[in-house]
């Protein structure tokens, strides 16, 4: 494995400029479900304070919906993933300004929905003056949207200018926390992260020609696998060892699952001493509640198995589990909704 600084500087560089105009959305969706939220805002602050002024009509670029991906970071991994990931910030600015019509088709999808493509909106006024009438924003907001198409190729070259300013306050908040991102490289290639991986993704070096693995400051990670036909996959996540929870075909992060799996005080002590512990088998477990070792297996699997607890740790023939706290600051956001659903819905029938 190899680890590769420009992709993270990179993905930093695109969030702290989305930051810049939606920090609700950093807020509420980031700070909200990841580790080191303390690190976290410090980060953000850093980059906040240093951030010179950007202009106010390139907001557009941020704009997020639902839960997608600004236009600028859709199309930064889009070209991260043409490039092999070894993009620096003079190859962003080259590609910012020459990609155009790529960037201009990612741009109108992020703003007018996937069903409007660049062509229509260039080429069909009665469509563009429709679908602008119809849009869910501001009149200021609106007239940002027809600064950006009226000239792109303008938007583009301010853009990247503006780009670089943040990029080199990353670079320099990177550059404080070397130590820290070397230390999380090593952690990322041990062997309980590739033996994940041979779990996972039929991993093994035999069979990939190269794994590149970027660690952005807001705690996510990336890895890139080149395979040798040519196929990749990339990975992006929470914390390294509990991003597996995430995968798309494990059970997504639900309240009322949450109160089936774990809804019993045998299984809510086990979470509860866990967490105590940090890491604990299931032998200690056992010794501590004075139950069968068998009993708590069959609980601790029960508990696995929904992503509540995941194995941090392995030595020999025994297992450590650890609480996955990322789900449970989703679950959090869960419940939440859910309170509120359930208190607007008895509201409105007590009316």
């Amino acid at each position: 494995m190899t680890l590769n600084f420009d992709a993270a500087k990179l993905y930093d560089t695109a969030f702290f400029f989305t930051d810049y105009f939606c920090k609700n959305y950093t807020e509420k969706k980031i700070l909200s479900v990841y580790e080191d939220t303390d690190f976290m805002i410090k980060c953000l602050q850093f980059v906040r304070e240093r951030a010179e002024k950007i202009s106010e009509f390139l907001a557009p670029f941020a704009e997020i919906k639902s839960e997608n991906l600004s236009a600028l970071m859709q199309f930064l991994k889009t070209e991260e993933e043409k490039q092999d990931c070894n993009l620096d910030i003079d190859g962003v600015k080259r590609l910012i300004k020459t990609e155009r019509d790529e960037f201009l088709d990612i741009f109108v999808r992020s703003i007018f929905g996937d069903e409007i493509n660049a062509d229509e909106i260039k080429n069909d006024a009665p469509k563009y003056i429709k679908t602008m009438e119809t849009l869910d924003a501001t009149d200021d907001f609106k007239l940002k949207i027809s600064y950006i198409l009226n000239d792109f190729d303008y938007a583009l070259a301010v853009l990247a200018e503006e780009f670089e300013k943040i990029y080199r306050t990353v670079n320099e908040l990177h550059r404080r926390y070397e130590k820290e991102i070397a230390y999380a490289f090593e952690q990322i290639k041990s062997g309980l992260n590739l033996e994940l991986y041979m779990q996972e993704f039929s991993y093994s070096p035999e069979k990939y020609e190269y794994t590149s693995v970027s660690i952005p400051l807001l705690n996510q990670f990336e890895v890139y696998c080149r395979l040798k036909d040519n196929k990749a996959f990339m990975l992006l996540g929470f914390r390294h060892t509990e991003c597996f929870w995430n995968l798309g075909q494990t059970k997504p992060v639900d309240a009322k699952r949450f109160v089936v799996t774990a809804g019993n005080d045998m299984r809510m002590d086990i979470i509860d001493l866990i967490a105590k512990n940090g890491k604990i088998t299931i032998s200690s477990l056992a010794k501590i509640m004075s139950i069968p070792i068998t009993t708590v297996g069959r609980h601790v699997s029960g508990l696995r198995n929904d992503n509540i607890i995941y194995i941090s740790k392995r030595d020999g023939l025994q297992l450590f589990y650890s609480i996955n706290t990322a789900y449970f600051k989703r679950l959090k956001l869960s419940f939440d909704e859910y309170v509120d659903k359930t208190v607007s819905l008895a509201e409105k029938t007590n009316r």
